[in-house]
């Protein structure tokens, strides 16, 4: 009797935690409120697998976006950044005049954002936030996370800036000189508003002196001056120039 007693308590016990059970004529908010409550508790693998009968099953419906929001996210809070990007992506494309688009846009942006490597490595995932987030950003400028899509797209920007000066140092180690100034180039160009840049124009300047090109090396100095006056490497700059005045002096 003890051992009867210790299972049927274990029975309702499970009973009472499996909860309720999907039943063959739901109707999609009935089996879309079954999805969100796992959600809500976080079991985020079974989630994805009702969130994805809801979306097929129901279509056509009123939370048939908001489903796959949703499905989306469990896969982002899985760290399935591919997966929650391609389910994102479905609901902007495919579910234009849904409410949710510009979140699910937000979110498709921060998934190739968390799939951003280390400068040093290939960064199409880094390009392919970028995208997004100026996507997000031009479409919905008031939206709350905007200013969180500002910083994170700078963050990006000042990633591959890095990437760029880090290829225009190693060109210079190398005294690959001509090679070094396209890159410099590249992170002045592409990437002014980086904290990279200043140190590229002062780099570049730097590689004419190695170079013995000191009329142009003078003449990026005087650039430098000119675009970055508040650098904490213009007492450099001033140097540079006084020895460069000196030695066409001579």
């Amino acid at each position: 009797m003890k051992y009867v007693l210790i299972f049927i308590t274990i029975s309702l016990v499970l009973i009472n935690c499996s909860g309720r059970q999907p039943d063959s004529d739901w109707t999609a908010e009935e089996y879309y409120k079954y999805a969100k409550e796992k959600f809500d508790d976080e079991n985020y693998f079974d989630a994805v697998n009702d969130f994805t009968v809801v979306i097929l099953r129901f279509a056509g419906s009123s939370v048939a976006d908001s489903a796959q929001y949703y499905l989306a996210t469990c896969h982002y809070y899985l760290d399935e950044y591919i997966i929650s990007a391609a389910e994102y992506s479905k609901l902007v494309n495919t579910m234009s005049e849904s409410p949710l688009v510009a979140d699910a846009q937000f979110m498709l942006a921060d998934s190739y954002y968390q799939l951003s490597p280390r400068a040093a490595l290939d960064q199409e995932y880094t390009f392919k936030a970028i995208r997004e987030f100026q996507i997000f950003l031009e479409d919905f400028p008031s939206h709350p996370k905007s200013e969180e899509g500002e910083r994170k797209l700078f963050e990006l920007r000042e990633k591959l800036a890095l990437k760029m000066f880090d290829t225009a140092e190693l060109y210079r180690r190398m005294k690959e000189y001509r090679s070094s100034i396209i890159y410099y180039d590249i992170v002045l160009d592409k990437y002014y508003d980086s904290s990279y840049a200043d140190d590229a124009q002062y780099n570049k300047a730097v590689t004419y002196i190695e170079m013995e090109d000191y009329a142009q090396a003078k003449s990026e100095l005087l650039i430098f001056k000119d675009k970055f006056p508040q650098s904490d490497l213009s007492t450099d700059v001033n140097k540079l120039l006084q020895q460069i005045i000196a030695v066409s002096s001579d």
